[in-house]
């Protein structure tokens, strides 16, 4: 493809003419002219050439020279334009004196050449030139002779021009080969001069030798003379077209610098941008720069990073989740939960992870206040307690409290014209009467009575426990009378058994020496008597009668009994009614009148409590020294609350060391539930659902010992909630405590800790206790509480109904 000249030529279109002033002129074949700067240039080439020609030589028309060969063809690259330089004349070369220095030669050759630069994509103002000085130290005079027009003064500086094309490059090479060359130091040579006129590139116009000159002076000053031969000055020129010396790209952005047609292009590497790749590319504005994450610009890149928990897979763009539970280490003692970009450390409830010491350290929920009244704090858990003897139970929320409401209605119910005899726990007479009398009188008493005790006293008559007195009582269900007369005792006992509930009528009269009892107007018994019950004091003959205890201790009877009676009476008729008060002292007391239906049984109105002194050990049949011990408990139950303790052994201590009680909730899954539960010391061991308000009879039976420990509940075991050495550890704890003195407690517990049992509420219902096969008696109860009857209970008003 043919070179575009300055003027938008090419060089097909150009011929060469003589110019009449020996000019070398370019005529385009169109009509019009070459621009000024062409014309210019061509006028510099010319002179520069008649200076440099030697003497006698006629360039040929073609380039040749007699003598001298035929131009080799112009490279491709170079182009195929090509300037003849002519003359009409020959041109003597001036004397050896007159010669221009190399230097200066030189520097006008590089001046003609770097005019030739192709300047058609920038356009300068041409400055006025100025007549130069002669060139090669000539004389003024032999300038101003000189038959050519003076070369004009190198145009004024201008900004360096970054330009240059390569053809520029081919020419540098030749002036600085022609530097070198014999013709330029002085010597003749056949071929320099048109070696030079066969350039095929010319300097056209000024700026480019603004840009250039100053250079080719800079490789003078820098490698010395061009006769020097420094291969280092030779590859300066050649480099002065180069336009990417000096290297204009930023170096850390760049790839190389590529030297163009009157330009350059910097190659970028990756993440720099810019004409000279000096501007950082910001990779993470675009897509997050194909980050999955976290995307970092760099200067000249970027790097991706992932979020804590995450790895970078090998394409350094993708996040992986870390799985930190592979190590064991990683949560110590805690259990290890991968989550996605994390992890957990978990411990059981109720403990709180170490992250230092990676430990489950136990969490004092007590610390929160979370329970209403009393808070145990448990490895792993917390418990709270309401105090139970105050009438309340841990409420739903399982840290409040509320309080303890009957779930079955009980037909409590009384008779105002009944009298209870068993209200005296500790066997004292419910009713006192004396009666005086002028002279002696005979005893009549009749009543009515019913009860389900099958021992005790029903009245006593007489006078001190050394002087004559009869007491009726109850034994084994019978009727017995004992009596003293004159310091002589006897006791006699017949008749049915009447301990069966229903109401009988009995009475009791003194007849011709005799004492009759009488049950329903039968005659049970008939005894002979020698002496009078009323005896004379102070000028009147009196008679002390005591209803349901004797007025001493029963150890000075004819028999010794317990004196306690769970009876009720009504109908009195004591010595032909001279009585009339006690109806009106039952009237005023509620707690001295019967039920007015009940049946057999022990009832425990849920606010108090009896207790025994029981030994739970024996001594082995082949080893004195050894011990058996086991328990084993019973019980009838008919509740009307969810919640209160059954029976429970308590120590000196106060420690509870064995309970067995009813509650409405699961201690340690927080579950609210009916439940009988068996526990040894504060820890359940054993438990079983009940139906506890459905106003049906529950069998409840409990059997420990060495190695064993069972609950059953209406024939169904309870489930075990030790293990086996748990187990081991509260049998070994509870057969310890067996060995010392231990109270049993029916139906609640004394003023212990609160957090000594599971439960520590009143029992409210009916119950029926044996304990290692024996039935406990409330009558022989060290202490009951008053409102606790002992063999009889009401009726659930739905059985009632």
């Amino acid at each position: 493809m043919a070179r575009t000249t300055p003027s938008g030529l090419n060089s097909e279109s150009l011929k060469v003419t003589s110019h009449p002033k020996d000019l070398l002129t370019t005529t385009p074949s169109s009509a019009s002219s070459l621009p000024s700067p062409m014309i210019d240039a061509t006028k510099w080439l010319t002179v520069a050439v008649r200076s440099l020609r030697p003497p006698a030589r006629t360039l040929h028309p073609l380039g040749a020279s007699a003598g001298c060969p035929a131009p080799a063809p112009a490279p491709a690259a170079l182009g195929s334009r090509s300037f003849l330089a002519s003359r009409t004349q020959p041109h003597t070369m001036p004397p050896p004196q007159q010669q221009l220095a190399p230097a200066a030669a030189l520097s006008t050759v590089l001046l003609l050449l770097l005019l030739a630069t192709d300047s058609s994509q920038s356009e300068y103002p041409r400055p006025q030139r100025a007549p130069p000085k002669a060139w090669g130290g000539g004389s003024s005079a032999q300038t101003a002779s000189s038959p050519h027009p003076p070369l004009a003064a190198p145009p004024a500086p201008i900004p360096a021009i970054h330009n240059a094309t390569s053809a520029a490059a081919a020419a540098a090479t030749a002036v600085a080969e022609a530097t070198a060359s014999p013709f330029l130091q002085g010597h003749s040579g056949k071929c320099s001069i048109p070696r030079l006129l066969r350039l095929q590139k010319v300097f056209e116009n000024d700026p480019e030798t603004e840009y250039f000159y100053p250079r080719y002076l800079e490789c003078i000053a820098k490698y010395g003379s061009p006769y020097a031969k420094n291969v280092n000055f030779i590859s300066c020129v050649r480099d002065l077209p180069n336009q990417c010396t000096p290297y204009p790209c930023e170096r850390k952005g760049t790839v190389n610098c590529q030297d163009l047609m009157g330009t350059f292009y910097c190659q970028c590497k990756a993440g720099w941008s810019g004409k000279i790749c000096d501007q950082d590319i910001n990779e993470c504005s675009h897509q997050n720069g194909g980050c999955n994450q976290i995307c970092y610009n760099q200067v000249g890149g970027f790097s991706c990073a992932c979020y804590s928990g995450y790895k970078l897979l090998p394409n350094n763009k993708t996040c992986e989740d870390i799985n930190e539970c592979v190590d064991e280490s990683t949560c110590g003692e805690a259990r290890c939960k991968n989550l996605v970009g994390s992890y957990s450390c978990i411990c059981e409830e109720g403990y709180m992870y170490d992250n230092e010491k990676k430990v489950c350290q136990d969490v004092n929920e007590c610390e929160e206040k979370l329970c209403e009244q009393t808070c145990v704090n448990s490895p792993g858990s917390y418990a709270c307690h309401c105090d139970g003897r105050g009438g309340v139970k841990l409420s739903h929320d399982m840290n409040t409290c509320e309080d303890i409401l009957p779930c079955i209605s009980f037909d409590v119910a009384k008779s105002v014209k009944s009298l209870y005899l068993g209200r005296m726990s500790n066997g004292a007479p419910v009713i006192r009467l004396r009666f005086k009398r002028l002279q002696p009188t005979r005893v009549v008493a009749e009543f009515d009575f019913r009860t389900f005790d099958p021992e005790g006293v029903i009245f006593f008559a007489g006078g001190r426990q050394d002087n004559t007195w009869i007491m009726l009582a109850l034994r084994a269900g019978r009727l017995e009378l004992q009596l003293k007369y004159n310091g002589i005792g006897r006791a006699t006992s017949s008749g049915p058994v009447i301990n069966h509930g229903m109401w009988q009528t009995i009475s009791v009269e003194e007849v011709e020496r005799n004492l009759v009892i009488k049950v329903n107007s039968d005659a049970v018994m008939k005894i002979a008597v020698s002496g009078e019950l009323f005896q004379l004091y102070r000028g009147l003959y009196q008679l002390n009668l005591t209803v349901g205890g004797i007025p001493f201790k029963d150890k000075y009877l004819v028999h010794p009994i317990n004196p306690r009676l769970d009876g009720c009476m009504r109908s009195w008729n004591w010595l032909d009614g001279d009585d009339t008060t006690i109806q009106d002292i039952v009237k005023m007391n509620s707690r001295m009148q019967c039920f007015s239906v009940m049946s057999r049984g022990s009832f425990y109105p849920g606010n108090g409590f009896a207790y025994f002194s029981l030994n739970y050990t024996k001594p082995s049949a082949g080893d004195e020294t050894q011990r058996l011990w086991g328990v084993e408990i019973t019980a009838e139950i008919r509740p009307a609350t969810d919640t209160g303790v059954l029976l429970a052994l308590v120590s000196e201590e106060k420690t509870v060391p064995l309970s067995l009680a009813l509650v409405d909730y699961h201690s340690t899954k927080k579950l609210k539930k009916q439940l009988v539960v068996l526990a040894i010391e504060h820890v359940s061991v054993t438990f079983m659902e009940i139906k506890v308000c459905d106003g049906q009879d529950h069998l409840v039976e409990v059997r420990i010992k060495e190695g064993e420990i069972a609950l059953t509940v209406d024939g169904t075991k309870g489930q075990m909630e030790v293990s086996s050495s748990q187990m081991e550890e509260r049998l070994s704890a509870l057969k310890k405590y067996l060995q010392s003195p231990l109270k049993t407690y029916a139906g609640g517990l004394p003023d212990v800790p609160v957090m000594s049992a599971p439960v520590t509420a009143f029992y409210h219902g009916c119950m029926t206790l044996m304990v290692n096969q024996k039935t406990l008696d409330l009558d022989e109860a060290m202490y009951k509480h008053g409102d606790i009857t002992s063999h009889s209970c009401p009726p659930t008003e739905q059985a009632g109904q």
